[in-house]
């Protein structure tokens, strides 16, 4: 007998029935068997799970003749061979590990009856955003199931045996069938296995069966009345609250008549709940994320007001709207503008904890946190989602590896706001950074583009190593950069959308090219030749460099800069004298350094290639060199470079994040 069944009822899911079945395929636990229950699609769902089958013998197609998400789960429950089954509907899918560890709780607790995991609702467009994770259906399932419904399909997985004891699914539900399920468990006396840190993604759909509010209240109504009856009525206020919610995201009214049911009284201890959940109603309706109801904040401030008179007794409201507003960085009697922070992450579990909380804590509260996942192969999606809990500024995105230009353009393509500033998983910001920033933008006047900041080198430990980058650029600086990338790395810049726009975006193509590298220098470049250049002339970033990261590549580097210098002679031929200076500028950069960390190799052929193209400042290059040779050889003997006896190095400077903040 297999572990585990996965049910996948589906119909007219060709859209998304393959992301359903990768993600089954991508699991770690070999044993399961998926059983795909084709309920009369009109479109060629069927075909693209016959393909399935034919690929994968634990794939198995049934086919139904529209029987509705109830029926056609229970279909597949007929076929079931599992210890245990899951239900997977056709446009969501699980993460790797998903069904391990889930797998594993029923195990390590062999008197529960199902596993339980949290979920992450996704849009549209693919931002996970307030992932949710209730720890007290574990304790006390009944009460909590009694007031709504915290668990997702795809986030439970259930021994086969209860579920035939509880008959499946009730047919004659059209919304809520889950959650009565769960219920009935409940009142059984079922026990749920906590699984902690592991969410299960749930898409938003516009005109989804979840988004008609109406028959999910009417569906509810019919299981509330199965509970509690001294808590039916207050049990069913706090759901309207919900369907209220999701109606106004929708920009409409909700249409059922609940007058007559109590207003609900908000205590201190569920103020941050409330405030979460009209929020998250908000961002199901409108199928955005948090970020998306603070940049229209006048508006949705009107809707949350609405939402609380209807719903809650009046002593909770003020307390109730001053938390949405916190948890969103807003400040009502002061609005800022909202930034969008834009941070591509690529195996960066050691270090995005700490870059994540060196952005919350920026003086500038307005923020939409964008955490891209590169692909990474470890824990790098889910250190970020462990943060998105607690901070409902975060959402993350993932993309299939291909690399950080194509990364930042996902984010802030994305992004929910017009000014927009790009920081990599290693780096750090200092607490006003952003708020200086945008100040210095707006104060260059309306054709700024950029603002930048100079950086501080810090090594692995965070701790300060040189604040030697001071350049003085701005206003008019194309004839600097031709010069070279005066600003020095990707996260000390903030932008306008209107220049990542004009400017075409980061250069993706440079992957593909074996030149990664000077993404940032490219870009920086084209916003030049058309906006002004602001300057915030203090160590704001913090720029990790470090032995593995890019930058540290040293013959790739030159690759990308040497695409940059021609697309430079390209468009502005008449200053080839300015770009080839830069370009000799930067080679001779590279080979002290590539020296100084020890790397001889790299440190020879760019040698070639300065004699290549200046070999009458070779000399002085060259006088430069031992110096360099004997920091290299040093590292290489001793692992550390040489320091001042009185080297006391401190750490880089970040604000200390507490949750209440928002």
């Amino acid at each position: 007998m297999k572990p585990v069944s996965v049910i996948i009822p589906a119909r007219d899911a060709q859209a998304t029935l393959a992301d359903a079945l990768d993600s089954l395929l991508a699991q770690d636990l070999p044993d399961w068997q998926a059983i795909i229950v084709d309920d009369g699609s009109s479109d060629a769902t069927g075909a693209i799970a016959a393909g399935y089958c034919e690929r994968d013998p634990r794939f198995t197609l049934v086919a139904a003749d529209g029987l509705g998400v109830s029926m056609a789960r229970n279909e597949g429950l007929r076929h079931a061979e599992g210890e245990s089954v899951l239900f997977l509907d056709a446009d969501d899918w699980i993460v790797p590990g998903h069904l391990s560890r889930m797998a594993a709780a029923l195990d390590h607790d062999p008197d529960a009856d199902a596993s339980y995991c949290g979920y992450v609702r996704v849009t549209p467009a693919g931002q996970a955003f307030l992932p949710r994770f209730d720890p007290r259906v574990a304790v006390e399932p009944r009460n909590v199931l009694a007031r709504s419904n915290p668990l997702q399909p795809n986030g439970v997985l259930v021994k086969r045996k209860q579920l035939e004891s509880l008959g499946g699914f009730i047919p004659g539900l059209r919304t809520c069938e889950d959650w009565d399920l769960w219920q009935r468990l409940a009142r059984g006396r079922g026990r749920f296995a906590p699984v902690p840190g592991l969410y299960a993604p749930y898409r938003l759909r516009p005109g989804s069966a979840s988004a008609n509010v109406e028959q999910l209240y009417r569906d509810a109504t019919v299981l509330l009345e199965n509970g509690d009856p001294d808590k039916d009525a207050m049990n069913l206020a706090w759901f309207t609250l919900w369907c209220r919610g999701v109606a106004a995201g929708q920009d409409r009214q909700f249409a059922e008549d609940a007058s007559a049911l109590p207003a609900i009284p908000v205590g201190p201890d569920e103020v941050r709940s409330t405030a979460l959940s009209i929020m998250e109603a908000l961002c199901t309706g409108a199928c955005c994320t948090p970020s998306r109801i603070a940049r229209n904040w006048t508006g949705n401030e009107e809707r949350i007001a609405s939402l609380l008179q209807a719903s809650v007794e009046p002593g909770g409201h003020d307390a109730v709207l001053d938390c949405v507003a916190d948890l969103l960085g807003i400040d009502r009697a002061n609005r800022a503008d909202q930034v969008s922070v834009v941070i591509p992450a690529f195996k960066a579990t050691e270090t995005i904890g700490e870059t994540l909380q060196s952005v919350q804590t920026q003086t500038h509260a307005s923020l939409d946190i964008v955490v891209v996942d590169d692909g990474s192969p470890d824990g790098t999606a889910e250190a970020a989602l462990a943060f998105a809990a607690h901070d409902p500024r975060i959402c993350v995105m993932g993309q299939a590896n291909a690399g950080v230009a194509a990364a930042r353009n996902l984010g802030w393509k994305t992004a929910a706001s017009d000014y927009i500033a790009f920081v990599d998983a290693d780096d750090l910001w200092a607490p006003a950074k952003v708020e200086r920033q945008l100040a210095a933008l707006k104060a260059e006047g309306e054709q700024a583009g950029l603002a930048y900041t100079w950086y501080a080198r810090i090594d692995e430990g965070s701790l300060i190593t040189s604040r030697s980058h001071k350049p003085d650029a701005r206003g008019d600086v194309l004839q600097a950069i031709f010069l070279g990338n005066f600003i020095g790395n990707g996260s000390a810049a903030l932008m306008t959308r209107a220049a990542l726009e004009h400017a075409g975006g980061f250069d993706s193509t440079l992957r593909a090219r074996g030149a990664q590298g000077c993404e940032d220098f490219s870009i920086y470049f084209r916003i030049a030749e058309k906006y002004r250049f602001a300057l915030v002339p203090e160590p704001l970033t913090g720029y990790r460099v470090m032995a593995g990261n890019m930058s540290s590549d040293m013959l790739r580097m030159l690759r990308s800069f040497d695409l940059v210098v021609s697309e430079m002679l390209e468009r502005h031929p008449q200053h080839r004298a300015d770009v080839m200076a830069g370009r000799r500028y930067y080679l001779e950069w590279s080979l002290l350094t590539a020296i100084e960390r020890g790397d001889f190799k790299s440190g020879f052929k760019l040698f070639r290639a300065y004699l290549r193209q200046s070999r009458r400042d070779a000399v002085l290059l060259l006088s430069k060199m031992p110096r360099a040779m004997l920091r290299g050889l040093r590292l290489r003997i001793v692992g550390a470079p040489r320091r001042r006896r009185d080297y006391a190095p401190i750490r880089f400077p970040i604000g200390h994040y507490e949750e209440s903040h928002g």
